[in-house]
């Protein structure tokens, strides 16, 4: 069959759903949507400019305006600071107050009111120098340490240029207690070293409401604040509080403007922020879209109705379909029983069909053979627990044979009976095998038995203690999973061991699992030997060496599989200590259930 060519193939994969949506989306809606978009942006965006372009005119006006006022008042200091007989007044010393007035009368009296006749907006024009002579009173005043402490004082001692604009709150002087704000000028009078005795500044001070009613005279096309370089609001004065920021926090969402004031040292930084409402323009802008959108809604919706026509037609196989697939992914394979038609829905579920009855088949087929491999694999594990089983070390039957001799020739066979009904409890349970599990307490029982039969062979050189939670009697283990690791703690721990021989079983339960410790004083052994142990644990059973202990953990690992955790620890002369922790499943919690079947979950 010839392959498709390049784009043709593409085309060819596309479903027919997406192959309809794409054609409606980049042939109908997209462009229709794109022009009416494009001619409605075009149109905001002419608006915006216009209205953008008048609000900056309107800011730029009132910064100018604001700027003219504080270069006038800057003018303003230099006429005064520039006058030569204020500065020799100020540094005169009067020989008393009579003297300071003659001299005020004379030359200083009325000397600022022209000053402030010309300049409409100064507030208030103050002179302070240091001479102690000097009597304060009328634009003339001694700069005593309360002065001292003013924060207009402070900016204009601590600032490198000779003009510092600033707006503060200090004493209001018609009301000593209370508060007023200040816009002031200051400048340090220093033009005539010559009279530099003391040290003079000029205070001017212009109205607050002059820059109110500059932001006020605006307040039709935008809110306007006049900010410091700290981003302080100045004005409105009524908002000035000394917050950072405060001209952008509470405002409603709009077009933000700015201006700055200047570039001379003294106002650098400062600037006008204005915030105009964007409803100022959405007017205009809104009737425009109006009958844009009725536009585009009218030519988008004939050919989504035509197309959606023609997706209808099909649309229903295509869910039928779908929701046979779905069922798939959940091992259904149901049929689909409908007319198929001869389009390429039609062939798509034929094809499903097909698939759906071989799968159905190869599953059926592979059950079958699943079922066949895991009966395999039981019998597997059965056949190598009975050779697990099979290889039980009956070495402690011969040891238990010399001791029942020798306690027999020196007792007089008094004690003989206890033993030999031992020995055949323990002949019993080997013999009575079975894959079921048993109760630690049964487990325990035939260990202590085996136990008292050692007790026999070591007299008071062996002693042995259970310690045994209440709450483990119950747990199920796998049988003869303790007496193995005991019978190889007295067969090679206990031994060699001269003095006093002991052994500890332990049983607790914690967090569902089911902890188990064997422990003894026997000879121990070092690090080397340890690990050959450990590597030993999941070798053949074939060899003699460490039978008992590979059993028990070999039969563990089948029982519980890697949910179980095995330890050994020794060290040379101080004894060893053989662990495990298996899962714990109680009796009285139905755990007498098959205990393989537990581990392969």
């Amino acid at each position: 069959m010839r392959k498709p060519i390049g784009w043709l193939g593409f085309v060819n994969n596309i479903p027919l759903n997406w192959k309809f949506t794409l054609i409606y989306l980049f042939c109908v809606l997209l462009p229709i949507l794109t022009i009416n978009v494009l001619f409605f942006r075009q149109m905001s965006e002419n608006i915006q400019s216009r209205e953008q372009n008048n609000l900056q005119m309107t800011i730029e006006r009132a910064a100018k305006n604001a700027t003219d006022m504080i270069e006038g008042g800057v003018t303003l200091s230099h006429s005064v600071a520039t006058d030569r007989i204020l500065y020799e007044m100020l540094d005169k010393e009067y020989a008393d107050v009579v003297d300071f007035y003659e001299s005020f009368n004379e030359l200083l009296t009325g000397k600022m009111r022209p000053f402030m006749s010309a300049y409409t907006h100064v507030e208030n024009i103050s002179v302070f120098t240091e001479n102690p002579t000097v009597v304060s009173g009328s634009n003339f005043f001694v700069l005593d340490e309360a002065a001292k402490r003013s924060l207009w004082y402070e900016a204009a001692s601590n600032s490198p240029s000779a003009v510092n604009v600033l707006m503060y709150t200090d004493v209001d002087p018609m009301n000593a207690k209370a508060s007023k704000e200040y816009f002031s000028i200051v400048r340090k009078l220093n033009e005539y070293p010559l009279y530099g005795r003391y040290a003079k500044y000029l205070r001017i001070d212009l109205k607050l409401s002059s820059f109110d009613e500059i932001l006020e005279q605006e307040k039709p096309y935008m809110t306007l604040s006049m900010l410091d370089p700290q981003g302080r609001v100045l004005f409105p004065s009524s908002q000035f509080m000394g917050q950072t920021g405060s001209a952008d926090s509470g405002e409603d969402e709009g077009l933000m403007f700015h201006s700055s004031l200047g570039k001379a040292s003294y106002i650098r930084g400062w600037t006008l922020v204005g915030l105009a409402e964007e409803g100022r323009f959405q007017t205009a802008v809104q009737s425009s879209k109006r009958f844009i959108w009725v536009l585009a809604a009218i030519s988008t919706l004939l050919p989504t109705s035509l197309i959606f026509i023609m997706l209808r037609s099909y649309n229903y196989r295509i869910r039928r379909l779908s929701r046979h697939m779905d069922k798939a992914t959940n091992e259904k394979f149901d049929l689909i029983e409908l007319r198929e038609g001869k389009d390429e829905i039609g062939g798509l579920i034929r094809s499903y069909n097909r698939m759906a009855a071989q799968i159905e088949s190869l599953i059926n087929d592979v059950y079958k053979l699943e079922i066949q491999q895991k009966d395999m694999q039981l019998e597997q594990v059965r056949a190598e627990m009975k050779l697990l089983q099979s290889q039980m070390n009956p070495h402690f039957l011969f040891n238990t044979m010399n001791a029942l001799l020798v306690v027999s020739v020196k007792n007089g066979y008094t004690e003989v009976a206890d033993i030999i009904r031992n020995l055949s409890q323990l002949l019993r349970r080997m013999l009575s095998w079975s894959d079921s599990a048993v109760t630690l307490q049964d487990e325990l029982h035939f260990t202590e038995m085996y136990l008292k039969i050692e007790k026999f062979r070591f007299a008071d050189r062996f002693d042995y203690v259970f310690n045994i939670e209440d709450e483990t009697a119950s747990c199920l283990v796998p049988k003869m999973c303790i007496q193995p690791l005991v019978e190889n703690a007295c067969k090679h721990g206990l031994q060699a061991v001269k003095g006093k021989r002991f052994i500890r079983i332990e049983a607790r339960r914690a967090d569902n699992y089911l902890f188990v410790l064997v422990e003894d004083n026997g000879k121990g052994m070092d690090e080397d030997r340890l690990n050959e142990i450990r590597s030993m644990m999941n070798g053949s059973l074939d060899s003699d060496e460490n039978v008992g202990m590979r059993n028990v953990y070999k039969r563990l690992r089948l029982h519980y599989g890697e949910r179980v955790d095995f330890y050994i620890d020794s060290h040379p002369d101080k004894g060893t200590r053989i662990s495990f922790r298996i899962p714990a499943l109680s009796a009285d919690e139905g755990g007498r259930r098959n205990v393989l079947g537990s581990a392969s979950g």
